[in-house]
């Protein structure tokens, strides 16, 4: 019989041999080409670390070509990180199903870039009521991640 050690030494060579298997897989992790003009665009694997130090990675192969896991939600004071939408879609438990991307609760979830302007247009009440309504409109069939104007513009 294999005394607690063994068992707890083969274990983590297995799960090193998986974790190796897994980056082999995926290319290394080589970032994506992106068409868009992007410094944050990162690659649709992203690295989890646990509570207890392992590592494991997310997918979001499913992720709109236009929408990079880098790109920033929500910015925060400079001594807090920015929010990016893999984060987000860290903290929602997001996933991959079907080819579509979904929530926890498995509703789909889309996203929506607002107008943003440092010197806004003389219509801009009338372009954000319209956004305001198309996302109200989203709203009832989707989860949305609707992203935040950069402060250094506004």
């Amino acid at each position: 019989m294999k005394s607690t050690n063994q068992k707890l030494h083969h274990t983590h060579g297995r799960k090193l041999l998986l974790g190796l298997s897994i980056f082999l897989l995926l290319g290394g992790l080589a970032p994506e080409r992106s068409t868009r003009a992007n410094p944050l665009s990162v690659t649709r694997y992203l690295t989890l670390i646990d509570e207890d130090g392992s590592q494991h990675y997310k997918s979001f192969t499913c992720l709109p070509k236009d929408i990079q896991a880098g790109e920033v939600v929500s910015y925060q004071p400079k001594e807090i990180q920015n929010i990016t939408v893999a984060k987000k879609l860290v903290a929602m438990k997001a996933r991959c199903q079907n080819g579509k991307l979904v929530d926890a609760k498995r509703r789909e979830i889309r996203f929506f870039h607002p107008s943003c302007w440092g010197n806004p247009p003389p219509d801009y009440v009338q372009i954000r009521q319209r956004e305001n309504q198309e996302v109200a409109e989203l709203k009832k069939r989707y989860t949305i991640i609707e992203f935040a104007c950069n402060p250094m513009t506004q």
